[in-house]
């Protein structure tokens, strides 16, 4: 059995008006099973309550089971709390029934945002798929204790973990995939982030599965740019 799994930091509201459209046909054009979407936006200035970007993106695109989570309020965490609220989040879109969970980092006393990870278990027929969203925080230090409190945190499950690491060195991607029984797309020589000319975004797949596809997608609909994987289960 194959799944294919889309995922994309869509990059907030920065001209969406102009984006949404080309993220939409984007998904549409790969057809992916899932779609994990990070830096998604519930913005009073921009929305309103319950119109979420990913959900704005849904009622094109139309997947049968959808959530949005939020990690963090932005607004507040920057001491702005004379204006909207501005809630940043995480998404699922799945052709399958899910599950889900939310977990919450460690937030170091200089980082000033909360993160989360996004802790699903997809269901197709009688198999269960584990599958975890993240975006680390951006920071070296911050996104390094990040992705090793996630990936103890799956030693029991070993999930699929896919989204913005925030970690630009392949070589230290590899290895941690090693160390805790994973392939990752880091073995595949892409750029993800062209602005900083390096890949913040991966994903993990348990040693159990492999990837039969991947590509890290050249059109542009986002700083950054959308990987996808045809895994076999």
């Amino acid at each position: 059995m194959n799944l294919k799994i889309l995922t994309l930091n869509i990059h907030n509201y920065h001209n969406f008006k102009i984006r949404k459209p080309k993220i939409i046909a984007l998904i549409k054009k790969y057809d992916p099973d899932i779609v994990a979407l990070q830096e998604v936006r519930d913005d009073r200035a921009k929305n309103e309550e319950g119109e979420d970007q990913a959900k704005q993106l849904n009622d094109l695109l139309q997947f049968k089971h959808f959530i949005f989570i939020r990690s963090c309020e932005l607004n507040k965490a920057k001491g702005l709390t004379n204006l909207p609220s501005k809630f940043e989040g995480l998404a699922l879109l799945s052709k399958f029934p899910f599950s889900y969970e939310e977990f919450k980092l460690i937030k170091q006393d200089d980082d000033k945002y909360n993160r989360k990870v996004l802790q699903s278990t997809i269901t197709i027929g009688t198999q269960k798929v584990p599958i975890w969203i993240v975006h680390f925080s951006n920071s070296d230090t911050f996104a390094a204790l990040h992705i090793k409190e996630t990936l103890k945190h799956a030693e029991s499950i070993q999930p699929i973990i896919l989204g913005d690491f925030n970690i630009k060195y392949p070589e230290q991607i590899q290895k941690l995939a090693k160390e805790n029984n994973y392939i990752s797309s880091s073995d595949y020589n892409y750029i993800s982030f062209p602005e900083d000319n390096c890949s913040y975004d991966y994903i993990f797949i348990p040693t159990k599965f492999t990837f039969s596809q991947f590509e890290c997608i050249e059109e542009e609909v986002s700083d950054h740019k959308a990987l996808f994987a045809n895994i076999k289960l």
